[in-house]
């Protein structure tokens, strides 16, 4: 996706996954494409082109004719630093395209639990296994867990889930729900209760059964 969409992406992990060891399959790699997106430059190479997408063909020097000049600050479509207010807007606007299409990347949230229900749970990260087993030790049926691999951008189903339940409840490793805050600036949605734990130790299944319970009630 970086290299695609020419945008930073940042992997997010913790003490928890670090700490932890799992039994898994090796990863069949047979099928998987790996996608170049280094184009071979013209004479008339621009390197921050704008373009309908936002994304701007990326040239490296040698690979091609083109003179490749790359600039951090804002600059015209050629590399060079501009002044321009107008063109500076643009440029901006070109940007930010980006951001509507990440979204056709999202990795979709996983519901467990009951179909119609009428409480969920949301965790992300490295919660998911322990709630998934503490939402089983519950074993109510009006209750659901939903996880998310990704946070950012925020997928477009979360909405929905959301709205479809009548409280919600999120599992936080953090202080400050972050995650929540996230919902709530991105959907307009206040999540209705959290548990959150931040001694610097991960939740233990047992101690985040009572917990729901508690806020099940």
């Amino acid at each position: 996706m970086a290299d695609k969409y020419q945008v930073p992406v940042f992997v997010l992990t913790d003490q928890y996954i670090i700490d932890s060891y799992y039994n898994t399959s090796a990863p069949d790699l047979s099928k998987l494409d790996i996608e170049k997106h280094i184009i071979r430059t013209k004479k008339d190479y621009r390197r921050y082109e704008l373009t309908e997408s936002g994304i701007s063909p990326r040239g490296v020097p040698g690979f091609g004719d083109g003179l490749v000049t790359v600039d951090s600050d804002e600059h015209d479509t050629e590399g060079h630093i501009t002044e321009d207010l107008n063109l500076r807007i643009r440029m901006v606007d070109k940007r930010l395209k980006k951001g509507q299409l990440l979204t056709k990347e999202n990795i979709p949230p996983e519901l467990t639990g009951a179909k119609n229900y009428k409480n969920l749970i949301v965790c992300w990260g490295s919660t998911y296994h322990i709630a998934e087993e503490a939402v089983k030790e519950i074993g109510r049926d009006d209750v659901a867990l939903l996880h998310f691999k990704q946070v950012y951008p925020l997928p477009d189903e979360t909405a929905g889930y959301l709205q479809k339940a009548e409280r919600t409840i999120i599992v936080e490793n953090n202080a400050t729900s972050q995650f929540a805050k996230l919902i709530r600036l991105q959907t307009g949605i206040e999540i209705d209760k959290k548990i959150l734990k931040y001694n610097g130790l991960n939740f233990f299944v047992e101690e985040l059964i009572e917990k729901l319970k508690d806020k099940l009630t």
